[in-house]
């Protein structure tokens, strides 16, 4: 992984307990910074935290629910006022939905999904930018996916979402351009995280053609993409905002 230096900055990840989130949770860590860990889950939450003081770093965790208001205003008060600021957030939580045609689509995974992988995104952002903005600003990465830009037959509510996080992600950034925050989406091909092992280990004639699909012939590790996300926040990318990069092993190019 590539070295960074964020001595003395503070990142928030949210579903930093698992997968994608944990990585870089842990890969801000031991570039020097703080880390708020947000996650439903209390002790898969409190684990990490665990993880993370365990290996030297500094970690705070907060029990949140990325749907409610009043839990994500908490968690980024909690770290303000833990640490001192918030420079750099990392919005991961995220669920996949069904698979499903659709007329057989249930209306209750759609606002799951929604209400998860899109308004907790528009919330985490409404709380977060504000928060850099007291302290000089700062950098938010949003993790959508390469079907935040391509379609994916049957698999309506993740794909709407995900498009939903890159067209947020283009109209914060404008608003905030000349404010001091940068605003970046994610578009992260197939990703071996546990839970991508679970699908590959139920289906994995899926699995084995959604691969086959990116031109690389393999999935991406959790760490290639956590590498992204805090590339991103770094100075190196201080004149990228508003963009949706793919992280896709030449998925979006074939």
């Amino acid at each position: 992984m590539i070295r960074f230096d964020y001595s003395g900055r503070v990142a928030l990840v949210t579903g930093g307990s698992s997968g994608i989130g944990l990585v870089t949770a842990r890969a801000f860590a031991r570039a020097g910074a703080a880390v708020v860990i947000a996650a439903r889950g209390e002790e898969s939450g409190l684990r990490a935290c665990m993880e993370v003081e365990g290996a030297g770093g500094r970690a705070l965790f907060v029990q949140t629910d990325v749907r409610d208001e009043a839990s994500v205003a908490r968690v980024v008060e909690r770290a303000t006022k833990h640490f001192g600021r918030l420079d750099f957030a990392a919005n991961c939580a995220g669920i996949g939905g069904d698979m499903a045609p659709l007329e057989l689509s249930n209306q209750q995974v759609w606002d799951d999904v929604m209400a998860i992988n899109a308004r907790g995104v528009w919330l985490a952002m409404r709380h977060e930018i504000p928060a850099m903005l007291r302290t000089g600003g700062g950098a938010v990465v949003n993790m959508s996916s390469i079907y935040g830009a391509a379609g994916k037959a049957a698999h309506h509510a993740y794909v709407a979402s995900k498009h939903a996080v890159v067209g947020m992600t283009r109209s914060v950034a404008l608003e905030f351009a000349t404010r001091g925050v940068r605003v970046n989406a994610l578009c992260a091909g197939v990703t071996a995280t546990p839970a991508m092992r679970q699908v590959q280990a139920a289906y994995p004639q899926v699995v084995q053609e959604l691969v086959a699909q990116h031109p690389m012939g393999r999935m991406a590790t959790e760490e290639e993409i956590a590498s992204v996300a805090l590339w991103l926040c770094s100075d190196g990318a201080g004149f990228v905002t508003g963009a949706s990069l793919p992280v896709d092993g030449g998925f979006l190019a074939a």
